[in-house]
This record gives structure tokens, sequence and C-alpha cells, in this order.
């Protein structure tokens, strides 16, 4: 392994922590807790009470963050906190947050316990911290915390172990009993691995709609016997306040000072990202005096700066075995690879330059920029509209904010409503009647609205709720109950309905006098061509692969599973369609292979019922814990 390596990986060495909890990640995808960093005002208050534990403000804003910025290094930059947000991915995060705290009480109440020797003991063997097979020591341990962003104490580091520990054996003790037997594994081995090859005919009613037609009979009929599937639900009326933040938006102009001070201020968002290929010479500072190491550092120094060969100074001098038989190069880098002091200088430098002596935890180093590019800054000109666009856009949320806040402080009542709006130049307005999950007139789609809506008794108000537009504050009007509407008002529903069954009808006759065609042919190809039907056939497919004609169907892969080559099934009712398969082609699973990899698969079966029934386990467990979540907190946490 390169000293490039050891870098790169003890700056990243945060994944080796997420690696101790298996249970974590595997089971559940929790995340470790991080305690954030003392708090004052809002972040204090409590997001989420799980039994006698709090989750707060801040301690989430923490995770959340953290969690926003690995997926937008992932993404490039491309995911926001609303993108997050629309996937849901803020309530997801919140729910591991107190899946693990209910599993950390349930640990405490069945007697879990990790002594501090244990978590020592994991602690010294964890890659991160080894060297050549040895614990690298206590000062470079306490360094190596001090360069986490943030920083982490080692009470707070020692106490994340302690947790992702006990979770371990919390789920050792429940599931440890579990087992697969040999019967189980072949049985899954041959699920995984048998393959079929298939023709496939597909019989779609909407094929067979053409002139049909529904009589008035039809459709009376019909209407009868199924009056309860043309319902119509429950829809509400509202009065609503729409905080407008596009209007916001437009009607606020950024001053020059403004736009200036914030590209001041954000120069590195429009600075391209530096290109860096260095070289170094390594002197390893182990049972040697500092001031001897430097010096000889000094010395190459000042023969790469007077034309030697650095390459050939690298071979003659570097210890570093991973590159000094490569001239010392260690290959492109980028910010946040190495460790601060070596980074530091090494981005300080310019093209063909040479550092002065570089002291880090692995010793001093002599480094050489060979290839570097990038670092241009666009001008305030070049940025301008965009920066206008994001200042126009803060200033409209921050306002929606404030004037959001304050109208709640005023309402109690729906009385209040119009006149909190009229204070502030905006308009109670009024939306027609609209079922749970459809479109509100002035609203748009927001399922948050509706959602509330539909808990809300008339005269009371709810708010701020977040919609496309902005905030609101709405309340019920009137509520219109669900009722079977007359015949009259949802014909052509019921018409289509008929043609619809119908056609379906017509669709599972022809594939039944089909299949008693083919079934008795010898060639199930031809005699289908014969009929005028097009065969599609399949590769060579395993279970959950998409099937010809139907896509991934849980009930024609059973069946097509089930026979043996040259056999063609009965019809197949797949919704709206009729479907034959015959298999063309069988492959058993290999029974070499099995043998070769029974024991891993037993592992994995193992493995999975494990957390299956942890997973159920847990949700029963909680059924104990009193949890309860502050929703607006929540919304303050994710702002």
């Amino acid at each position: 392994m390169t000293m490039l390596d050891r870098m790169r990986r003890h700056k990243a060495w945060l994944k080796w922590t997420l690696a101790l909890a298996g249970f974590a990640l595997l089971v559940l995808g929790f995340p470790l807790l991080q305690q954030p960093p003392p708090t004052t005002g809002a972040v204090t208050d409590v997001l989420a009470q799980v039994g006698d534990q709090e989750i707060t403000v801040g301690e989430f804003q923490t995770l959340y963050r953290r969690q926003l910025q690995s997926y937008q290094v992932q993404s490039g930059g491309e995911i926001t906190s609303e993108i997050l947000r629309s996937m849901g991915i803020d309530r997801q995060l919140l729910q591991q947050v107190i899946d693990e705290y209910a599993a950390l009480q349930e640990a405490t109440r069945l007697g879990v316990t990790v002594s501090d020797a244990e978590v020592r003991e994991t602690i010294v063997s964890l890659p991160a911290f080894q060297q050549n097979g040895q614990f690298i020591g206590e000062a470079a341990y306490l360094q190596m915390l001090r360069m986490q962003q943030p920083p982490m104490t080692p009470a707070e580091f020692e106490e994340n172990v302690r947790r992702s520990l006990m979770l371990q054996r919390l789920q050792a003790a429940v599931t440890d009993w579990i087992t697969v037997s040999d019967v189980d594994v072949e049985q899954e081995h041959v699920r995984r691995n048998e393959r079929v090859r298939l023709g496939a005919l597909a019989f779609r009613a909407d094929d067979f709609r053409g002139d049909l037609e529904a009589t008035d009979d039809d459709v009376a009929a019909l209407f009868e016997q199924n009056a309860n599937d043309y319902l119509v639900p429950e829809k509400r009326r509202l009065r609503f306040v729409l905080i407008d933040v596009p209007a916001l938006k437009a009607s606020f102009t950024p001053s020059d000072a403004e736009i200036q001070s914030y590209y001041d201020n954000n120069l590195d968002r429009y600075t391209e990202e530096v290109s860096l290929r260095v070289s170094h010479v390594l002197l390893r500072t182990q049972d040697r005096e500092l001031a001897d190491v430097q010096a000889q550092a000094e010395s190459i120094v000042a023969e790469a700066r007077n034309g030697a060969d650095f390459a050939e100074l690298a071979r003659r001098h570097s210890e570093d075995e991973g590159t000094r038989e490569a001239g010392g190069d260690l290959g492109p880098i980028a910010r946040g690879q190495m460790v601060p002091e070596f980074e530091g200088a090494a981005f300080a430098l310019e093209q063909d330059e040479v550092s002065d002596p570089v002291t880090s935890m692995f010793g001093v180093h002599v480094i050489k920029a060979t290839e570097k590019t990038g670092g241009t800054t666009q001008t305030l000109e070049e940025v301008r509209a965009g920066i206008v666009d994001l200042l126009q856009q803060e200033s409209a949320d921050a306002r929606a904010g404030a004037l959001a806040e304050a109208m709640a402080a005023e309402i109690t009542g729906a009385g209040d409503l119009a006149a909190a709006a009229a204070r502030r130049g905006l308009e109670a307005q009024e939306s027609g009647f609209a079922a749970l999950g459809e479109p509100i007139l002035g609203l748009g789609f927001s399922s948050e609205v509706t959602a509330q809506a539909f808990q809300l008794e008339e005269g009371e108000v709810a708010g701020p709720i977040r919609t496309p537009t902005g905030p609101a504050f709405v309340t019920v009007t009137g509520i219109q109950a669900p009722y079977v509407p007359p015949l009259e008002e949802v014909e052509p529903r019921v018409r289509d309905d008929v043609i619809r069954r119908k056609a379906f009808v017509m669709a599972q006759e022809r594939a039944d006098a089909v299949a008693a065609l083919l079934q008795d042919a010898d060639d199930f190809s031809a005699a289908a061509e014969a009929e005028d039907l097009v065969v599609q056939e399949s590769g060579l497919i395993a279970r959950g692969a998409v099937l010809p004609g139907v896509g991934v169907n849980a009930q024609v892969e059973e069946v097509a599973f089930s026979m043996d080559p040259g056999e063609t099934s009965d019809p197949i009712l797949t919704g709206n369609s009729a479907m034959i398969v015959h298999v063309l082609e069988r492959q058993d699973a290999d029974p070499a292979d099995l043998r070769a990899n029974r024991e891993r698969l037993r592992s994995e079966m193992v493995l999975e019922r494990q957390n299956q029934f942890f997973a159920a386990y847990m949700q029963n467990a909680k059924t104990r814990i009193p949890i309860d979540i502050d929703l607006g907190a929540f919304a303050q946490a994710t702002a």
C-alpha cells in the first residue's frame, strides 16, 4: 500500500466507523449517531422524544447536513435539500434515528452492555488506526480525531463505538438462533439459478375492443351491480391564504453592493477547481531527531531548486516504498484526500515549484507540483444573473418565512384568517370542492395541504403548510359527503367499463381456443404462425426477469418455471390480458456450483432471515416505547 493510499484512507476514516455498525447498516440502514457540538437557542428544541431519550433540532441538523453533503459529493453538487425533501429522505433519516434510539433502549432493557476494554480493543483493531499491522499510537489517534469536520473528542468517538457494539450485540442476542437447513439452501440455489427460455403469446383486451358496443341495457345492468365502484369520495372546500414566494421574488431587486458582497464571500463557488499532480520525497522521523530530518529535507529542497532531477532525488532519498521507484509520483490529487499539512502546502505551489519541508504525522515531505491547471475565477459580470436570482430567492424565502411566522402567531381560528392576511396585503381565497389527492384550485397539487385539510374540523385552521408556490394557511368551509352519483353523471365511464369487460372476455375466449390448439401441436411456433399469431421469445432468463409480452409478472413466472421443455400453459389472466407461455428450453441449476457455494449461500440466507426477524422484533419493541415527533421542529431542522 502506497503512502498516498494511507493518506487518502486516513482522511476518510469515518467510513470504518460506519462499518462497525453491521446491524445499523445491513438491517435498518442506521447512520451512527454523532453527538452535536453544544448549541443554544432553537437548535436545542426537542424534535422527537423516544422513550426517555430526546433528539434535538441541532442533533438532527448535524446528521441531515452530513447526509446532504454525502449526496452532493456523489452527484457532483446536483442534489439540493429541496430534492432530498421531495424524495422523502428527510423523513427516512428521522425514522432511522428514532429506530436507532429505540434499539439502544431495547438493548439496555435486555441488559446488553459493552465494557470500556471492549471499546478500546475495537478501536485499536480498526484498519484506519493501524499501520503495518500495529496501532498507530495515542498521539496519531488523537490527531486523526481532530482532523474530522467538525473535530471529534475521544469521548464522542468512543461513545459512538460503544453504541455500535451494543446494536451488534442486541441483534446477535435476538437472532443468533436462526439457521437454514440443507434443504432450504438447495431450494434457494435452484430458485436463483435455474433458467428457462420462453415463447409467449399475449391476448390483450384492448386489441379486441374494435367495434364492440355497450347497449343501454348493458350499461344499466353493470351500474346496478357495481354502483359502489363509481362512488364519489368525500370532497372539501377550503378558504386559504397563500404567501406567494414567486411574487415576492419578482418584487425584490438586490443592490449592486449586495451582489458584490455575495460574490466576494463566495468566490470558491465561481472558481474552477484546481487540478494538481505532485511528487514528493518522504523522510521518516521514527528513531531520528526531527532537526536532523529537517536538515536533510532542506538539503534536498536546495538541490531540487538548483536544477537537480526531482524524480532522481526521490529514488535516492524517499522512504515512501510505494512511490520511490516512480520518482515520488503521487499522481493527481484532490482537496480532501490528503492530510491537512500536506494538502495546504501542495495546493499553494505553482507549476514546477518545490515546497519547503512539510511535517506531517507520516514524516517530513518535500513536494513538487508537476502538473497544475485550473484555479481561474469567473468575473462578477459573468455570474451576476445567477447571483441576482439566488439573492431574490433567498429574500423571498426569508420574507415568506417571516410572514408565515407572524401570521401563525395571530391566527387562532377561521375568523382570524382574513384579517391577518389583509394586514399584510394578502387576500383570503376560496377553492372549489376537491377530493383527497386532487389538485386544489388556487394552490395546485399539494399532498400536505390535502392531508391536513381532511383532518380538520370546520372552523379549524392549519398552517403554515408547504405548497409548490409557498406557505399557506387553510380552513375548511364546506364538506361534501361521499355519494353514489346517478347513472347519467357517470354514464361514459360505465359504458367504457362494459366495453372493456366484453373485450377481456373475447381475449380470454381467443386464448382458450389457441391454447387448446397449441398444446396438441408438435411445433409451437409454427402452429402459432398458422393462426397469424406472433410469438415473442426470450433468452434464458432467471426468476425476476422481464418476461416477453408481460414484463415482470410473478403469476406468469410461477407457471413458466413449473413446466418442462415443450409444455404449453393454459391461458394465464394478467390484469387486462390473457397469456400463453411455452417452455422452449430449461437450464437446471448446476449441482457443482451448489457444492462450491453452499456455505456462502447459507450465510446470505441466514443474514436475510435474521434481518427480517430483527426488523419485525424491533417493530414490536417500539410499541412499548413512547415516541413523539414535533413536526414543527422537524420542519425547522430541515429548512
